[in-house]
């Protein structure tokens, strides 16, 4: 039987100057799938239409997957609501 994997996106933490040079966790901000479900659910009457993820980097250790998100350049998620019918 096959373990479930783990994914985390990584963000940048702006006030500690995180860049993809250095994977170091504390420089980073975890955001968990799960938080992208509650996050869109706070926007009553909108559900998800389309999700773009730009990823700079990805570190894979065991049962965990964690995908490098930048601020900057091309980089970056970005998500599109649309109206409930």
């Amino acid at each position: 039987m096959s373990e479930e994997k783990k994914v985390t996106f990584m963000l940048p933490d702006q006030q500690k100057q995180a860049s993809i040079s250095d994977t170091t966790s504390e420089k980073y901000l975890e955001f968990l799938p799960d938080e992208l479900t509650e996050l869109v659910n706070s926007f009553n009457g909108f559900e998800v239409d389309t999700i773009e993820l730009h990823v700079t980097g990805a570190l894979d250790s065991g049962g965990a997957t964690k995908l490098f998100v930048n601020f900057s350049g091309e980089a970056g998620m970005k998500f599109t609501l649309k109206k409930k019918d």
